[in-house]
């Protein structure tokens, strides 16, 4: 789970706060469940998240939730649209490998640079955390994205 995951220094304090709301639903090694989710308890970053559930068999993920930040940088609300759908890029980007391995390991998954998605948006630079949820199960069923972009 969470025990290999380190964050950088110098990672934004929105970023650490959302990985310690997190954590702070974590209750062991059982990760928190979708259910967990209380906005009231995050509203400042409410407009960088999105939930992205987890398809297995083929590897698919759907948009649950979009951000108003996150729709703004997107340029239209994708809520209920498959990302491979969205994105003709997906299949390949690194975004999707880091969707699978964080559902694969149930730990946090961090990266910093260019939106591996919106290339014709290649100056903006990109924060993002990914958090494993499971949803009434055992396996990782959301995993929550929380987008830092400038």
């Amino acid at each position: 789970m969470a025990g290999d995951f380190s964050l950088p220094e110098s990672a934004d304090e929105s970023v650490k706060e959302i990985i310690e709301y997190w954590s702070s639903l974590c209750d062991g090694d059982i990760l928190p469940d979708r259910a967990d989710i209380d906005p009231v308890e995050i509203p400042l970053l409410l407009p960088g998240v999105t939930l992205a559930e987890v398809e297995r068999d083929p590897w698919r993920f759907r948009f649950r939730l979009m951000g108003s930040e996150v729709i703004l940088h997107y340029g239209r609300n994708l809520t209920g649209e498959w990302m491979d759908a969205a994105f003709p890029n997906f299949p390949s980007a690194l975004t999707k490998a880091d969707l699978i391995r964080t559902a694969e390991s149930g730990a946090p998954n961090y990266r910093i640079g260019q939106p591996q998605l919106t290339y014709e948006k290649s100056y903006v630079q990109i924060e993002r955390v990914m958090l494993p949820f499971r949803n009434r199960g055992e396996d990782v069923g959301i995993v929550l994205i929380y987008s830092l972009l400038e």
